[in-house]
């Protein structure tokens, strides 16, 4: 296969699933397949296709499935089912700029507040001390935490 062929057949088809409203699942599973040959055929820009379909998190999973991902890993936080801990640690590779890292800790960090803010009706007029207080808001960020 050439140098962009593979180009030339995955987007049109992804494109095709897009516009006719394919659930998630279909569109993971065909074009995981999809990619999966294109690769068997030495597809050697799919990085390209991606980057066409970032806005996509199941075509960006599907690629995930596959372990294409863009040089700056920038994708991992459009992955399906990754929240912002698992994007952040997802880019914790050395051709990860500041500024990439810098603007995924924002992310986490609004995630946090927003996490807090949707219970703190919760807390309103709570007979709680503030200690137990900071310890249920550790909680919400961090329920599978071990003790020790």
């Amino acid at each position: 296969m050439g140098w962009n062929s593979a180009n030339r057949i995955f987007n049109p088809v992804a494109t095709a699933l897009q516009k006719a409203n394919a659930d998630d699942d279909t569109k993971r599973t065909v074009l995981g397949n999809l990619i999966r040959e294109l690769q068997d055929g030495d597809w050697d820009t799919e990085d390209e296709s991606l980057e066409d379909f970032l806005d996509d998190p199941a075509i960006v999973s599907a690629f995930a499935d596959r372990n294409v991902h863009l040089h700056d890993r920038r994708c991992c936080a459009r992955e399906l089912g990754v929240g912002p801990r698992e994007a952040l640690i997802l880019m914790r590779r050395e051709e990860t700029s500041e500024e990439q890292m810098a603007q995924a800790v924002n992310a986490y960090a609004r995630h946090l507040a927003t996490t807090i803010r949707a219970h703190r009706d919760e807390v309103k007029g709570s007979t709680k001390l503030p200690t137990q207080i900071v310890d249920w808001c550790a909680d919400l960020i961090d329920p599978h935490r071990t003790t020790t």
